[in-house]
């Protein structure tokens, strides 16, 4: 049976929106750490089923999630520049380094961009010079930190054998 990749582009988003949601409501240690649960299922797209549908899982994210959330003006000024910073980033180094570096490395680099973006939009907008205060490292190890734990989720998932199978039988529509 085949798999029409626009259904399952949709669960994968679906996915990544109500793991945003949820994330919000984790309590963490400092504010703006989060656990980046909603990147799983962006990185298994690019990984299964390539970077364009994976950017349409990360834009869905970036939109609803904030709209879901309170402060949406806030939230959604930090999460559409970072979400596709991030995305970019995942997805140029996939493109050229596939065969080099593994999911967990491309789930560091996206969370350190994400954090990093979201760092540079708070310094420019929000409080002037935050970039440069020890809290910056803080979240940028934070960042490190959680983009290993989400990359090893990644790993596990994408290397599933009915996982591998479902996304084979995808038909890719054009």
């Amino acid at each position: 049976m085949k798999i029409n990749i626009y259904i399952l582009t949709g669960l994968m988003a679906s996915c990544s929106i109500i793991l945003g949601v949820i994330e919000n409501f984790i309590p963490t240690p400092v504010p703006a750490i989060r656990l980046g649960l909603s990147n799983v299922p962006i990185l298994i797209m690019i990984y299964l089923a390539g970077s364009k549908y994976a950017f349409q899982v990360s834009f869905l994210k970036a939109l609803i999630v904030p709209v879901l959330s309170a402060n949406i003006i806030f939230k959604m000024s930090l999460s559409v520049p970072a979400t596709f910073i991030s995305f970019a980033a995942m997805a140029v180094i996939y493109h050229y380094f596939k065969n080099k570096l593994s999911i967990v490395t491309i789930s560091v680099i996206g969370a350190v961009f994400h954090m990093a973006t979201q760092l540079a939009v708070v310094s420019i907008f929000y409080v002037k010079g935050l970039v440069y205060t020890n809290i910056a490292g803080v979240l940028l190890l934070s960042a490190t930190i959680t983009g290993v734990l989400m990359g090893i989720i990644a790993y596990k998932i994408v290397n599933h054998k009915q996982i591998k199978s479902m996304f084979e039988r995808l038909e890719l529509n054009h």
